[in-house]
């Protein structure tokens, strides 16, 4: 592999944690306070592409007729066929694009990344996971700056684009650091740290949904590996968790939120009803609110007006049925490989291949009611680093 594969390779999976800074590009979003200069907003966005643009080669050679390949690319083209008919077909196709390197990133991990380039992905994405977390700790520690924690209801949300996306990304950390800290008895420091301060993380974002799809996602892992101990143990957790936020929990969610979530998705879903095999296309879902909303719904300034705060919805209303029967397919085939190749693997892969199939399907579970922008870096990208492990015995 030529060297410029890898460190294109290393720099997507450090800035996957820098996503929510974009919303700065977008001045006609919901008016999430902004964390960094628009500038260096810029300047890591050009980063991320000259990173997939070095990758092409790579993905070309990785590519094949086969069902792997679609999982990967097809993403991105429909996102792309939604865009040429959609609303806004230059954002659109844009965001397909942006799509479809994504899938061929993870299509070079998969097919034709070495074992060297496996592990550096691993340590850049586990450093990045870190360090991420450590700055929305101590950013919800000092309550700094204080317009970004009065907006977010004194939730962690560091340099995401809010807590819920914060929760989905330690969902996915957790699926990488956690076999990793195991298997080598806390003796892999990094991935130990960074396992023990995503929980913290985690339970600092508040996210009651992120956390009962981390319990969803241990339970597949215990259903999966059939460790019957963790199996209870996530049902504890589970119980725990349920009067853990009747305490707590509730003084950093504003009731409103239930009631516009709920608004949201009845818009979602009376779009889909009205463009249903297309959709009305990427970033448009702003543009026809105003027209299909329910009649007592919030007006098109408010964060309801930008997305159904749900996935399926989301995919549904922007895409139509086009893009739920890729997305469904894709994120089958994956998961299909992640189990298939872990049941015949060696013991640390195995984890870490059941790990990373039970995130995949606590991600999806969480985006059944979040619009999580960090879906298809987090799927095709993270949690393709449990085949890439299997195919390649990268951490023996």
């Amino acid at each position: 592999m030529k060297r410029v594969t890898p460190i294109a390779l290393a720099v997507l999976f450090a800035i996957i944690p820098l996503y929510g800074t974009f919303a700065a590009l977008f001045p006609a979003g919901p008016g999430i306070p902004p964390l960094v200069p628009r500038g260096l907003t810029v300047a890591i966005a050009f980063a991320g592409l000259a990173a997939l643009a070095a990758i092409v080669p790579a993905a070309i050679r990785a590519a094949r007729r086969d069902w792997l390949t679609f999982a990967f690319l097809a993403p991105g083209l429909a996102t792309i066929l939604a865009a040429v008919t959609g609303f806004d077909p230059t954002l659109g196709i844009g965001l397909g694009a942006f799509v479809t390197g994504l899938g061929a990133a993870g299509l070079v991990i998969a097919r034709e990344a070495d074992a060297a380039t496996i592990r550096l992905c691993i340590r850049t994405f586990l450093w990045a996971a870190l360090l991420a977390s450590l700055l929305a700790l101590a950013m919800l520690v000092t309550k700094r700056p204080a317009a970004l924690y009065a907006f977010d209801n004194g939730r962690a949300v560091g340099t995401f684009l809010n807590p819920n996306e914060l929760a989905a990304f330690t969902l996915a950390g957790l699926g990488l650091a956690v076999p990793l800290a195991v298997a080598s008895r806390g003796r892999d420091r990094l991935a130990t740290l960074c396992a023990i301060v995503l929980v913290v993380t985690l339970g600092a974002t508040f996210s009651r949904w992120g956390a009962l799809s981390a319990v969803i996602g241990v339970a597949v892992y215990a259903l999966a590996a059939r460790a019957r101990i963790l199996l209870v143990a996530a049902v504890v957790v589970a119980l725990a968790g349920i009067g853990l936020d009747a305490l707590a929990g509730a003084q950093h969610h504003n009731p409103r939120d239930t009631e516009a979530r709920a608004v949201a998705w009845r818009a979602g879903l009376t779009t889909f009803e009205r463009f249903p095999l297309l959709g009305v296309g990427p970033f448009a879902f702003p543009r026809t609110y105003g027209e299909l909303r329910p009649p007592d719904a919030p007006g098109t300034t408010t964060a309801v007006a930008f997305d159904p705060h749900s996935l399926p919805i989301a995919f549904a209303a922007d895409g139509g049925i086009v893009a739920i029967v890729t997305l469904t397919v894709s994120f089958g085939i994956l998961l299909r490989q992640l189990l298939r190749g872990a049941r015949g693997a060696a013991a640390l892969p195995r984890a870490l291949g059941f790990s990373l199939a039970a995130a995949l399907i606590a991600l999806l579970a969480d985006s059944a009611i979040n619009t999580l922008s960090l879906m298809f870096p987090l799927c095709l990208m993270v949690t393709t680093l449990g085949v890439a492990v299997i195919r390649t015995d990268a951490l023996r």
